[in-house]
């Protein structure tokens, strides 16, 4: 009984489509068909544009997860880096601290060396004594001047020292006034190294040293002194090297 009425129910609906369709003019159907083809057409564009947003906007999420790697790869790269300057800043500090301790032991030292140097200069054989001892005084006064920095007082010091270790190999001529114990005489004076210091008097007739162990000017046996007269024109490159027979004492210590 039920599936006879659904049959009757769908058979009336079939006679009632048909029947519309009799009735519709041919222009309502191509108007129709067009708003179909028009709709479908729109609908394709739709679809087009959404497929284009969302290429899009996969897109963009492929440039952020790039971004978000690469910001993610940078902020290790700085915590790297500042990790380094952290080392660097704590090797700097160490450093400090390190140049503050020599500072501390350095200063005290550059005072004894200047001590040893004059007591050197004071007990080392009486030459230059004026040159020698305003460089001592010069470098006194910087020693115990606070304006003059460490390193300026460090590089004073060993000048000096240079200087004074310059005299151990090397052979000079001068002329100065010493006492002989009658007052002063003017002499020529011949500097070997730091081991001997020799005078003779300008006629040549006085020929003499410097007797360290004395603390004295004394005089010489005749057969020094044209041993001498050589030195000294040696000294003054007027003459070539030779072997010389001269009396020598011992070195400062």
């Amino acid at each position: 009984m039920k599936i006879g009425m659904l049959a009757l129910f769908f058979l009336f609906s079939a006679l009632q489509t048909l029947q519309a369709h009799a009735e519709t003019s041919p222009a309502d159907l191509q108007k129709k068909m067009e708003e179909s083809i028009a709709f479908e057409q729109n609908a394709q564009k739709q679809a087009e544009a959404w497929a284009s947003e969302r290429a899009n906007i996969l897109n963009e999420i492929r440039e952020q997860n790039m971004l978000k790697k690469w910001a993610k790869h940078q902020a290790e790269k700085y915590q790297t880096y500042i990790q380094k300057q952290q080392d660097a800043i704590r090797e700097l500090e160490r450093r400090k601290q390190e140049a503050e301790k020599i500072k501390m032991s350095l200063e005290p030292f550059l005072d004894e060396i200047f001590v040893r140097l004059k007591t050197l200069i004071e007990k080392d054989l009486p030459f230059l004594p004026e040159e020698r001892q305003k460089r001592l005084e010069f470098l006194k006064d910087s020693l115990d001047d606070y304006r003059i920095g460490l390193d300026e007082k460090t590089k004073r010091v060993l000048e000096v020292l240079q200087i004074e270790a310059n005299y151990s190999g090397t052979v000079e001529k001068t002329e100065a006034a010493v006492d002989l114990g009658k007052g002063p005489v003017q002499v020529s004076l011949f500097r070997l190294g730091r081991v001997a210091l020799f005078y003779q008097s300008p006629d040549r007739r006085q020929t003499g040293w410097y007797n360290r162990e004395k603390n004295k000017w004394e005089s010489l046996p005749d057969e020094y002194t044209r041993e001498l007269t050589r030195a000294m024109e040696i000294a003054e490159k007027k003459r070539t090297p030779v072997l010389l027979e001269l009396p020598v004492g011992r070195a400062a210590q």
